[in-house]
């Protein structure tokens, strides 16, 4: 498997080609432009002395003419034509014995054309410029003047050598600047991990990242990482702190069990053996139910928990569960209308259970338990005439292993799970659930569900 580019040599791999298409562009664009001025100086060049030998033929003449107009530059070719013969009468600069171009020039003009080469001469093209100028015989010649192209063409080239030299250079600075600007802006980055790797390496969730200055994506990326470490530092203090509470909790009942079964193991007689045999085996079912807690909760904590969904007719579940416990000899007053819900028939009526339950341990006389429809959700009360939950406590109550007095302990059978799970049952159907009082001043448990449409 080939690895991947680091961070910065994607950057780089992704900038160079760019800056390279727009250099090569821009040097494109260049190179046609000054090609374009180089062409047009030389027919300016062309132009000018061709007008200048124009005027001076009337004043020096034929013979005289090249001889007062002295040329520095060895490549220009001058020609002095017969337009009607088209003889040439004159020359400097070549051994030309024909005319550059066509001699024939309208009166006094002057006409610029260009030739790909001349006899005699270097490769390469030429611009004439040809112009009709009269002597002082009066008679008409057309003066000509070549300039070649070919210097300009070398100046072009060697202009074109430097561009592409201060093009690699321009690159090379440019991957320099980039490499070093992206390094500048990974620095922050390669902080963030230093900082990680040093959490990982405690083996705790804790700590938090330095937020970089400014309002950009780093620093955001800082305030979200930030935001997981808190919620991991949180959710590792509650998993420790459940482990260790579920870890006394188990360790109680196994004692029990332990201590009878070292009884089972005297010479007693039968119905002491009947006797702890029997709490044996209550222990055993604390036990288990215990652990069905705990599992049921591991579940809810790795959003596994498996709802077999079905529509569900809630007012039989609160009917069934309550008539359990009425057959257990508990004072209960149901009061239900029909509702139904999309949820798992089996733990909407282990929410039913432990709200039953948990009020039976607390009442004084009576439980009562009603469910009606409020609006497009299913309500749930279950009261017991004990005292309320005070307000404070109100959100804690569902938490795990919350007792929140004596009364609340062991002894009343209770796992310390129960609100727990209804808490996370009734958030996996996508309802809520609340302690608080009921008008009379009971103790009051609701449970908001979504319920199916009624009928009409």
């Amino acid at each position: 498997m080939r690895g991947r580019l680091g961070l910065r040599s994607r950057i780089l791999a992704l900038t160079l080609p760019i800056v390279v298409l727009v250099s090569a562009a821009l040097a494109g664009i260049v190179y046609v432009a000054l090609g374009q001025v180089l062409e047009a100086s030389a027919r300016d060049v062309a132009r000018a002395e061709a007008a200048e030998l124009q005027a001076d033929l009337g004043v020096h003449g034929v013979d005289d003419l090249l001889t007062a107009h002295a040329s520095d530059d060895p490549n220009r070719i001058v020609q002095i034509v017969d337009p009607v013969t088209g003889a040439v009468v004159a020359t400097r600069g070549a051994p030309a014995r024909r005319a550059l171009v066509s001699p024939r020039v309208d009166p006094g003009a002057i006409r610029i054309s260009t030739v790909r080469s001349v006899p005699g001469q270097p490769d390469g093209s030429w611009v004439v410029a040809a112009a009709d100028g009269v002597s002082t015989d009066t008679r008409h010649y057309t003066v000509m003047v070549g300039v070649p192209t070919r210097v300009e063409a070398t100046a072009l080239g060697q202009s074109t050598e430097f561009a592409a030299i201060g093009a690699v250079g321009l690159v090379a600075l440019l991957a320099a600047v980039t490499t070093f600007a992206a390094g500048q802006a990974l620095r922050p980055v390669e902080k963030m991990r230093d900082q990680v790797e040093a959490i990982a390496a405690t083996g705790t969730a804790g700590g938090t990242l330095s937020i970089p200055a400014g309002r950009d994506e780093l620093t955001r990326l800082a305030e979200t990482m930030n935001n997981l470490l808190d919620r991991m530092k949180r959710a590792d203090t509650s998993r420790r702190a459940f482990v260790a509470d579920a870890g006394h909790e188990l360790r109680s009942p196994l004692a029990t069990i332990r201590v009878l079964l070292d009884r089972l193991a005297e010479d007693r007689s039968e119905p002491e053996r009947r006797s702890v045999s029997a709490r044996a085996s209550a222990e055993v079912d604390r036990l288990a139910l215990l652990v069905d807690d705990l599992l049921t909760l591991a579940s809810a904590d790795e959003h596994a928990m498996v709802l077999r969904r079905t529509e569900v007719d809630l007012d039989d579940v609160v009917l069934a569960e309550a008539g359990a416990l009425r057959a257990r000899g508990m004072p209960i007053r149901v009061s239900v209308e029909p509702v139904r819900v999309d949820g798992d028939q089996a733990r909407l009526g282990r929410v039913l259970r432990n709200l039953l339950e948990n009020a039976e341990r607390h009442r004084d006389t009576l439980v009562r338990v009603e469910l009606s429809r409020e609006g497009g959700h299913a309500l749930v009360t279950v009261d017991n005439d004990g005292p309320p939950i005070a307000p404070e406590d109100r959100d804690r109550v569902f938490g795990r292993f919350v007792r929140l007095d004596d009364s609340r302990t062991r002894g009343t059978g209770g796992t310390g799970l129960g609100l727990a799970i209804v808490a996370e049952v009734v958030a996996a159907h996508d309802g809520r659930v609340e302690a608080t009082e009921s008008p009379e001043g009971w103790c009051r448990f609701a449970v908001r569900l979504p319920a199916k449409p009624g009928p009409g």
